[in-house]
């Protein structure tokens, strides 16, 4: 399958209600470099709604841009485009182990380690007024080599491409995963310390 006449997918990396992801590699350049395709699909048929959800999602577009840009542990975006009303991301692969694929349990100074390396990058992710929404174990990749994590799949655009937009009011459904979410996030009102409780959380899995 050729995505946007530049894509090649390889494989799928998974399905969910937000839609798919694929790995692929980009035709157009030299190197064929694989990266990560994701289709996200609006819940709404309606034009008007279409059409603000696309804003919205290129003002998030323009955030995970300006995040992997400035840091190593997020992987960085190459493209965005829409096509036959799907919304895509084209974004670096990491090649890598996912925390969630380590055995357990794990070391005690092995998690200590993991928690200081990701404090880091979730302290700069505070600071640009982002909150990821989606800490778990499966969101973060050792990187091949350095073991290096990075943190992937913010709910930003998958939120935004699941807006509801009513006739008074806007309202959006919650993202994050049960068992990781803090109570306020399941309420519909993360905070970034909603993060931490999550990056809390992964700790204990690793650990148990």
């Amino acid at each position: 399958m050729l995505i946007n006449n530049r894509y090649q997918v390889i494989r799928s990396l998974g399905e969910g209600g937000f839609g798919q992801a694929y790995l692929a590699e980009d035709t157009q350049m030299p190197s064929k470099r694989q990266c990560v395709i994701k289709q996200l699909k609006p819940i709404t048929s309606s034009t008007e709604i279409y059409e603000l959800v696309q804003a919205r999602f290129q003002r998030e577009a323009a955030i995970l841009e300006k995040l992997g840009e400035n840091h190593p542990q997020i992987p960085r975006l190459y493209a965005y485009f829409t096509e036959e009303k799907n919304f895509y991301l084209v974004q670096e692969w990491i090649e890598g182990t996912t925390l969630e694929s380590l055995t357990l349990p794990q070391a005690e100074s092995t998690v200590r380690k993991l928690l200081t390396s990701n404090l880091p990058v979730l302290a700069f992710v505070h600071e640009q007024g982002i909150i990821h929404r989606d800490i778990k174990p499966g969101n973060i990749i050792l990187r091949s080599g350095s073991q290096q994590p990075v943190l992937i799949d913010f709910g930003a655009v998958k939120e935004t491409v699941n807006t509801a937009v009513g006739a008074n009011s806007a309202s959006s459904i919650v993202f994050g995963t049960p068992g990781y979410m803090a109570t306020e996030q399941a309420a519909g009102r993360p905070l970034p310390s909603s993060d931490l409780y999550s990056l809390a959380l992964t700790a204990i899995y690793l650990l148990t």
